[in-house]
């Protein structure tokens, strides 16, 4: 019995080695995968997606609609920009909203 004790001895070891390569690829491809998941949370839509799920929990969820429309369409932004501007630019981008929501009140009814 004595002539396959260190043979087993090695085989056990050479087990254990394979163990730990195993748990070590595991760890790098649970690390990495953790990665990935946290670049795609860190994403402009991802975060965008989670301040509008949070505004809508609070009750919110207007001003999230409203962040959402401001994002898609930037003229929205520069009229915003304008209102909080000087009186003629105001005037000026106060009937561009009203012409504005007059043609989206029309295409919306038909």
């Amino acid at each position: 019995m004595s002539l396959f004790a260190p043979s087993q001895a090695a085989q056990q070891r050479q087990l254990r080695i394979q163990l730990l390569r195993l748990q070590a690829d595991y760890q790098r491809l649970a690390l990495r995968r953790t990665g990935c998941q946290l670049v795609q949370a860190l994403q402009p839509d991802a975060l965008a997606a989670q301040a509008r799920a949070h505004l809508r929990a609070k009750g919110l969820g207007w001003l999230g609609v409203g962040l959402q429309a401001l994002r898609r369409y930037p003229l929205m932004t520069s009229l915003l920009g304008s209102l909080l501007g000087s009186r003629s630019r105001r005037r000026i981008a106060l009937k561009t909203a009203l012409i504005t929501g007059l043609v989206w009140l029309g295409k919306r009814q038909r």
